[in-house]
């Protein structure tokens, strides 16, 4: 999985998704030769609005070791449903942004 930290985020209205562009050229952390486009998926994440948002993400395949590596902006946490700002908020003590009562964060500062 790569972090892209250089991106941009469009609405792409027509399909409802947020579209993520890295800025950087994606290079293999396995091996660091430079990728091309494989396909794309969709990433649910919920923001402090407790609104969920799909995210497009860019799959890339190494053409040397031949791994697919999932392209995800710094804004989403590898494999957690809630957007990177609600959860250091939370981790920081402060559970005004968490979206609901019964959510997985608040259960995470028993």
């Amino acid at each position: 999985m790569l972090v892209a930290t250089h991106y941009t985020v469009s609405l792409d209205i027509g399909k409802g998704v947020y579209v993520v562009r890295n800025k950087d050229a994606p290079m293999c952390p396995e091996c660091g030769v430079l990728m091309s486009g494989y396909d794309h998926r969709k990433r649910k994440a919920i923001g402090a609005d407790g609104k969920p948002r799909i995210f497009l993400i860019r799959r890339l395949r190494c053409p040397v070791c031949r791994q697919i590596h999932a392209e995800i902006p710094d804004s989403l946490i590898p494999y957690k449903h809630y957007a990177s700002e609600v959860i250091k908020t939370v981790q920081q003590g402060d559970d005004s942004l968490c979206p609901a009562d019964d959510s997985t964060i608040r259960r995470w500062k028993k």
